[in-house]
């Protein structure tokens, strides 16, 4: 005979699909957050890891003393440094010579020539480069006044490897709004 006082074991059907329910809410939202923290940072080690290469770059050019050429690449995927062996009436690197590095981003990442490079350029450098020629000068950083940009795959994530002529070397910005104005921020 059951005793009406005997006490209640275990969850109801209801009780149980409830939890479950939150469960799944509350994992699709990390989901979501995870995948943005992740392109978060892939674009941020991308434009880390040009401006690094940018930076050795130029440090090659000045050891060995020689007009040198960085250039995009291989679908966009890939930076390759060069001998400069002629250049057009603006100084840019039209003839290379024997590769002397390169860098390849991973396959997520890909260079690119729009949108605009950040406010801090003048507008005649806007345009992100595809060829950045390097010649070394006696204290002075052989980059000229350029920038490089990556996009995460389809995202409106965005870096910016910069050159301006008041610093002396370079460094990165990302975007996460699709390189609009006033999106850009310094690491």
């Amino acid at each position: 005979m059951l005793n009406a006082c005997s006490g209640k074991r275990g969850f109801t059907l209801v009780e149980a699909l409830v939890v479950v329910a939150i469960m799944g809410i509350l994992s699709g939202i990390g989901v979501a957050s995870l995948r943005n923290a992740v392109a978060n940072s892939r674009i941020k080690d991308a434009g880390i890891n040009v401006t690094a290469f940018m930076q050795r770059a130029a440090n090659e050019a000045t050891r060995l003393n020689e007009r040198l050429a960085v250039k995009v690449e291989n679908s966009n995927k890939t930076l390759k440094l060069y001998k400069c062996n002629t250049v057009d009436d603006n100084g840019i690197c039209t003839g290379f010579g024997d590769a002397v590095d390169e860098m390849s981003l991973e396959s997520s990442n890909v260079f690119v020539t729009t949108p605009n490079c950040p406010e801090e350029l003048p507008d005649a450098q806007k345009t992100p480069a595809t060829v950045v020629t390097l010649v070394p000068k006696i204290g002075v950083s052989p980059i000229p006044t350029s920038c490089i940009m990556v996009r995460y795959g389809t995202t409106d994530r965005y870096a910016a490897s910069i050159k301006v002529s008041t610093k002396f070397s370079m460094y990165y910005k990302l975007s996460y709004e699709s390189g609009a104005a006033g999106s850009w921020f310094e690491f």
